[in-house]
């Protein structure tokens, strides 16, 4: 099988509409096609969801069913998305605005790429990274942030909010 591109993904949310929100502001996403709003859908018993398109994939965000929260500590479960190393500066600027605790950026021992890591309102552990084109501009970036390292045997652990 080969794949394409990344269709969309799916997280199961508390608050649907603050989801919703938060996914729109922080990637710039346009809110699409929400289902099980009307009665119709509620009929078909299909659950509560939207989907906030983002680039050429999308989030499909769905509402938490009673009494099954979301599973967002799952040791290593993150969502990584890549950036152009122009835009650092402007993913840090836009979390602090918005007031989106944040850990980074961080080098990646052996690689070539600077992260940023922060949470989704329900706990969704996500990755900004930014890849260099040689390992030369990846180690001035490094020099001139001052960044740590999270990779190479420093086991890295998301900051929770």
């Amino acid at each position: 099988m080969k794949l394409k591109r990344v269709d969309h993904l799916a997280f199961v949310v508390t608050d649907l509409e603050r989801s919703v929100k938060f996914y729109r502001d922080v990637f710039d996403g346009e809110v699409g096609r929400s289902r099980g709003q009307n009665e119709k859908d509620k009929a078909a018993k299909r659950s509560q969801h939207t989907l906030v398109t983002v680039g050429n994939f999308g989030f499909d965000l769905f509402q938490m069913e009673p009494g099954d929260p979301p599973k967002t500590d799952t040791r290593h479960l993150h969502f990584a998305f890549e950036i152009d190393p122009a835009d650092l500066d402007k993913v840090e600027e836009q979390l602090k605005r918005m007031g989106i605790p944040y850990d980074g950026p961080k080098g990646h021992g052996g690689g070539s790429g600077l992260s940023i890591y922060f949470n989704d309102p329900d706990g969704y552990q996500l990755e900004a990274t930014a890849k260099f084109p040689d390992p030369a501009a990846y180690e001035a970036e490094i020099r001139r942030r001052g960044a740590s390292y999270g990779g190479m045997g420093n086991q890295y652990q998301w900051k929770n909010s």
